[in-house]
């Protein structure tokens, strides 16, 4: 059986995606299943264990459109292909899978273009995307849902990350927690602007508490453009901390990630690495939908900023949600909750 998943977006779908990926791949252990995704996420997708073929494609990046469309239709056509799973509403996948000639095309359902399914799933209201996308394996059958996401860095990314972190002088048992002020790898609908972003001092405030209360090591990631943001963190620290920012390859920061014990950052791809290496997160939300776009799974948090009305008696609905109102105790509270 040849099995395709297309998965517009990013990063953080890529890696929502993998449960689904690794419920098909026990449900169907001789299937060839290809993954169709967003070029930027191919080198994180070749990670995941469930997947035999990556295809990158640019037009996959953010919503999908004509061009999108296009590129999948192309690609099926050229394969033969069984069943194809649309982790999107885009209209334009759907048509795609359509006039190649999938014939079991299967998708969440929602718009008119839906009956260009042959099998819909359904989605409950604010549920996170992992668990809508998981359901569509039992429309092919498949009855045991793997709910972990899950991603492999390879050996190579674990050695060097374990050189990193022995480099630091943490590594010595103590509780090890990665925070990531910046963008951190952000995408085309994750951070955006500094309303998206918790204030630095907050952060700081947060590193010197968990070092002084759990004894912890702080390490700081981001991308390279993070650089100058954790840097500024940094100097109202009151505890050491090192600064690991500034890694180009995302594999390495994941196995940075998997040897942690906690990471804590915004919207951000980092949030989904962390979960699919086995690292408890808590994620920050402010203008995004934690519910949507958080970290899947009964060890991580959400915590999403509100906005009050000026009467000071309701919060305000999502689109107003801020950063600001996320408090450096709600964090704590949060984390020491799990720990």
């Amino acid at each position: 059986m040849n099995v395709v998943a297309v998965v517009p977006g990013g990063i953080t779908e890529t890696l929502q995606a993998s449960p689904l990926l690794r419920t098909v791949r026990a449900g169907e252990p001789n299937a060839q299943i290809a993954l169709l995704c967003p070029a930027r996420a191919a080198s994180i997708a070749q990670g995941i264990p469930a997947v035999d073929m990556v295809a990158g494609r640019r037009a996959l990046s953010g919503y999908p459109g004509a061009a999108a469309g296009l590129g999948v239709w192309l690609e099926l056509r050229r394969r033969r292909v069984d069943a194809v799973l649309i982790c999107s509403r885009s209209p334009w996948l759907r048509l795609a899978a359509f006039l190649a000639g999938v014939p079991e095309r299967i998708g969440p359902r929602g718009g008119f273009s839906s009956f260009l399914l042959t099998r819909r799933g359904h989605a409950e209201r604010g549920e996170n995307r992992a668990p809508q996308w998981l359901r569509l394996a039992a429309l092919m059958g498949i009855r045991q849902e793997l709910h972990t996401p899950s991603y492999e860095p390879g050996a190579e990314a674990l050695r060097e990350a374990d050189q990193v972190i022995h480099s630091t002088g943490f590594a010595d048992g103590r509780l090890l927690v990665a925070l990531a002020p910046g963008a951190g790898y952000a995408e085309h609908d994750g951070l955006r602007g500094p309303e998206a972003i918790w204030d630095q001092e907050r952060f700081a405030i947060l590193a010197n508490q968990l070092a002084t209360r759990h004894g912890a090591g702080v390490l700081f990631l981001g991308a390279p453009e993070d650089k100058q943001v954790v840097e500024q963190t940094m100097l109202d620290l009151g505890t050491s901390a090192a600064d690991l920012s500034g890694e180009p390859d995302l594999r390495v920061v994941a196995a940075i990630v998997a040897r942690c014990d906690l990471f804590i950052g915004g919207d951000t791809p980092l949030l989904h690495i962390a979960a699919a290496v086995g690292t408890p997160a808590v994620g920050l939300f402010g203008p995004s939908d934690g519910r949507l776009r958080g970290p899947y799974g009964s060890d991580h948090r959400i915590i999403q900023g509100l906005r009050r009305r000026p009467n000071g008696k309701a919060p305000d609905p999502e689109p107003l949600a801020v950063m600001d109102q996320i408090r450096v105790d709600d964090v704590l509270a949060s984390i020491e909750a799990s720990l």
